[in-house]
Protein backbone atom coordinates (compact mmCIF):
# COMPACT_ATOMS: atom_id res chain seq x y z
CA UNK A 1 0.00 0.00 0.00
CA UNK A 2 2.92 2.46 0.17
CA UNK A 3 6.75 2.35 -0.40
CA UNK A 4 7.25 1.37 2.86
CA UNK A 5 7.04 -1.46 5.38
CA UNK A 6 3.66 -1.03 7.57
CA UNK A 7 3.03 -3.21 11.09
CA UNK A 8 -0.37 -4.78 10.85
CA UNK A 9 -2.35 -2.73 12.50
CA UNK A 10 -6.22 -2.35 12.26
CA UNK A 11 -9.66 -1.59 13.92
CA UNK A 12 -9.87 -4.38 15.80
CA UNK A 13 -5.98 -4.73 17.34
CA UNK A 14 -5.39 -0.67 17.69
CA UNK A 15 -8.25 1.77 19.09
CA UNK A 16 -7.25 4.80 17.16
CA UNK A 17 -8.05 2.95 14.43
CA UNK A 18 -11.36 1.89 15.54
CA UNK A 19 -12.06 5.90 15.98
CA UNK A 20 -11.07 6.64 12.45
CA UNK A 21 -13.54 3.95 11.04
CA UNK A 22 -16.15 5.42 12.93
CA UNK A 23 -15.42 8.85 12.63
CA UNK A 24 -14.80 8.38 8.22
CA UNK A 25 -16.47 5.33 7.50
CA UNK A 26 -13.33 3.28 6.58
CA UNK A 27 -9.75 2.68 7.37
CA UNK A 28 -7.93 5.00 4.99
CA UNK A 29 -4.25 3.82 3.39
CA UNK A 30 -3.21 7.03 4.32
CA UNK A 31 -2.79 5.83 8.18
CA UNK A 32 -2.14 2.01 7.50
CA UNK A 33 0.98 3.76 5.60
CA UNK A 34 2.34 5.49 9.20
CA UNK A 35 1.94 2.16 10.67
CA UNK A 36 5.72 1.87 11.44
CA UNK A 37 4.82 5.12 13.98
CA UNK A 38 1.79 4.57 15.57
CA UNK A 39 2.35 7.97 18.16
CA UNK A 40 2.71 10.01 15.08
CA UNK A 41 -0.76 8.52 13.77
CA UNK A 42 -2.22 9.72 17.03
CA UNK A 43 -1.22 12.87 17.15
CA UNK A 44 -2.51 13.14 13.30
CA UNK A 45 -6.27 12.07 14.48
CA UNK A 46 -6.09 14.19 17.30
CA UNK A 47 -5.65 17.27 14.90
CA UNK A 48 -7.80 15.58 12.25
CA UNK A 49 -10.51 15.78 14.59
CA UNK A 50 -10.30 18.80 15.97
CA UNK A 51 -10.22 20.98 12.94
CA UNK A 52 -11.73 18.86 10.52
CA UNK A 53 -14.18 16.79 12.08
CA UNK A 54 -15.14 19.02 14.94
CA UNK A 55 -17.84 21.66 14.79
CA UNK A 56 -15.98 24.92 14.29
CA UNK A 57 -16.66 27.83 12.51
CA UNK A 58 -16.91 26.58 9.14
CA UNK A 59 -19.31 23.98 7.99
CA UNK A 60 -17.91 20.68 7.37
CA UNK A 61 -18.92 20.85 3.73
CA UNK A 62 -16.48 23.82 3.58
CA UNK A 63 -13.82 22.22 5.28
CA UNK A 64 -13.99 19.17 2.46
CA UNK A 65 -13.82 21.81 -0.53
CA UNK A 66 -10.94 23.17 0.97
CA UNK A 67 -9.12 20.05 1.19
CA UNK A 68 -10.46 19.07 -1.83
CA UNK A 69 -8.76 22.22 -3.80
CA UNK A 70 -6.34 22.03 -1.80
CA UNK A 71 -5.10 18.35 -2.60
CA UNK A 72 -6.32 18.67 -6.12
CA UNK A 73 -3.56 22.03 -6.26
CA UNK A 74 -0.81 19.79 -4.77
CA UNK A 75 -1.79 16.78 -7.56
CA UNK A 76 -2.65 14.49 -4.44
CA UNK A 77 -5.25 11.39 -6.46
CA UNK A 78 -5.22 9.79 -3.21
CA UNK A 79 -6.45 12.59 -1.19
CA UNK A 80 -8.68 13.76 -3.49
CA UNK A 81 -10.21 10.51 -4.09
CA UNK A 82 -10.36 10.02 -0.71
CA UNK A 83 -12.10 13.32 0.19
CA UNK A 84 -14.68 13.03 -2.77
CA UNK A 85 -15.61 9.43 -1.11
CA UNK A 86 -15.81 11.30 2.24
CA UNK A 87 -18.71 13.80 0.85
CA UNK A 88 -20.40 11.45 -0.49
CA UNK A 89 -20.49 9.40 2.49
CA UNK A 90 -21.51 12.14 4.37
CA UNK A 91 -24.39 12.47 2.40
CA UNK A 92 -23.54 16.57 1.65
CA UNK A 93 -25.63 18.01 -0.73
CA UNK A 94 -24.00 20.39 -3.59
CA UNK A 95 -22.12 20.12 -6.58
CA UNK A 96 -20.33 16.88 -7.41
CA UNK A 97 -16.59 16.96 -5.53
CA UNK A 98 -14.63 15.84 -8.57
CA UNK A 99 -16.08 18.91 -10.28
CA UNK A 100 -15.08 21.10 -7.00
CA UNK A 101 -11.55 19.29 -7.13
CA UNK A 102 -10.95 19.49 -10.75
CA UNK A 103 -12.30 23.72 -11.18
CA UNK A 104 -14.33 24.63 -8.56
CA UNK A 105 -14.66 28.50 -10.61
CA UNK A 106 -16.66 26.12 -13.03
CA UNK A 107 -19.50 24.95 -10.56
CA UNK A 108 -22.89 26.43 -9.30
CA UNK A 109 -21.09 27.21 -5.76
CA UNK A 110 -22.23 30.76 -4.33
CA UNK A 111 -19.79 33.37 -5.03
CA UNK A 112 -18.75 33.30 -1.45
CA UNK A 113 -17.56 29.64 -1.14
CA UNK A 114 -15.33 30.23 -4.42
CA UNK A 115 -14.05 33.31 -2.75
CA UNK A 116 -12.98 30.74 0.47
CA UNK A 117 -11.51 28.53 -2.09
CA UNK A 118 -9.43 30.91 -3.74
CA UNK A 119 -7.84 32.22 -0.97
CA UNK A 120 -7.05 28.50 -0.09
CA UNK A 121 -5.84 27.80 -3.23
CA UNK A 122 -3.46 31.33 -3.04
CA UNK A 123 -2.70 30.07 0.09
CA UNK A 124 -1.86 26.53 -0.86
CA UNK A 125 -0.25 27.78 -4.38
CA UNK A 126 1.90 31.26 -3.31
CA UNK A 127 1.63 31.37 0.66
CA UNK A 128 3.98 34.31 0.75
CA UNK A 129 1.52 36.45 -1.49
CA UNK A 130 -1.05 36.42 1.00
CA UNK A 131 -1.85 39.96 2.53
CA UNK A 132 -3.92 41.86 4.45
CA UNK A 133 -5.68 42.31 1.11
CA UNK A 134 -6.53 38.50 0.74
CA UNK A 135 -7.95 38.63 4.39
CA UNK A 136 -9.75 41.70 3.74
CA UNK A 137 -11.51 40.12 1.06
CA UNK A 138 -12.95 37.39 2.88
CA UNK A 139 -14.45 39.61 5.27
CA UNK A 140 -16.56 41.63 2.56
CA UNK A 141 -17.88 38.09 2.08
CA UNK A 142 -18.99 37.70 5.48
CA UNK A 143 -16.39 35.53 6.78
CA UNK A 144 -15.12 36.24 10.14
CA UNK A 145 -12.05 35.89 11.82
CA UNK A 146 -12.60 32.44 12.85
CA UNK A 147 -13.63 31.41 9.58
CA UNK A 148 -10.59 32.60 8.07
CA UNK A 149 -8.31 31.33 10.82
CA UNK A 150 -10.02 27.62 10.69
CA UNK A 151 -9.62 27.98 6.67
CA UNK A 152 -5.66 28.89 6.84
CA UNK A 153 -5.55 25.58 9.42
CA UNK A 154 -7.47 23.48 6.66
CA UNK A 155 -4.76 24.61 4.16
CA UNK A 156 -2.35 23.74 6.47
CA UNK A 157 -3.71 20.10 7.49
CA UNK A 158 -4.36 19.21 3.38
CA UNK A 159 -0.77 20.43 2.49
CA UNK A 160 0.38 18.13 5.33
CA UNK A 161 -1.43 15.30 4.22
CA UNK A 162 -1.20 15.42 0.80
CA UNK A 163 2.84 15.56 1.15
CA UNK A 164 2.74 12.34 3.59
CA UNK A 165 0.56 10.88 1.19
CA UNK A 166 2.74 11.51 -1.92
CA UNK A 167 6.06 10.95 -0.05
CA UNK A 168 4.78 7.72 1.35
CA UNK A 169 3.17 6.37 -2.26
CA UNK A 170 0.18 5.64 -0.43
CA UNK A 171 -2.53 3.60 -2.77
CA UNK A 172 -5.85 5.63 -3.21
CA UNK A 173 -8.51 3.49 -1.10
CA UNK A 174 -10.90 4.27 -4.05
CA UNK A 175 -11.44 4.43 -7.61
CA UNK A 176 -9.47 7.78 -8.73
CA UNK A 177 -10.36 7.30 -12.58
CA UNK A 178 -13.18 10.21 -11.91
CA UNK A 179 -10.34 12.25 -11.94
CA UNK A 180 -7.63 13.73 -14.51
CA UNK A 181 -5.24 16.04 -12.15
CA UNK A 182 -3.16 18.27 -14.49
CA UNK A 183 -1.01 21.43 -13.54
CA UNK A 184 -2.93 24.44 -14.11
CA UNK A 185 -1.40 26.82 -16.84
CA UNK A 186 -1.06 30.60 -16.38
CA UNK A 187 -4.35 30.97 -18.60
CA UNK A 188 -6.19 28.52 -16.47
CA UNK A 189 -4.59 30.63 -13.54
CA UNK A 190 -5.92 33.67 -15.12
CA UNK A 191 -9.80 32.17 -15.25
CA UNK A 192 -9.64 31.53 -11.76
CA UNK A 193 -10.25 35.07 -10.70
CA UNK A 194 -13.97 36.18 -10.17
Amino acid sequence: MSYIREVPLDATNYPPFAAVVHSFGFLPNFYRSQTLRPDLIEAEIQLIEAILVKDGALTRQDKEYIFLVCSAANMSTYCVTAHCEIIRMLKLAGTEPERIAVDHTATNLHMATKALLNFAVKLNNEPAAIGQADVGALRTFGYSDEQILETVVMVGIAKFANFVSLGLGTVPDFNSTRIELRPKDAADEASAIL
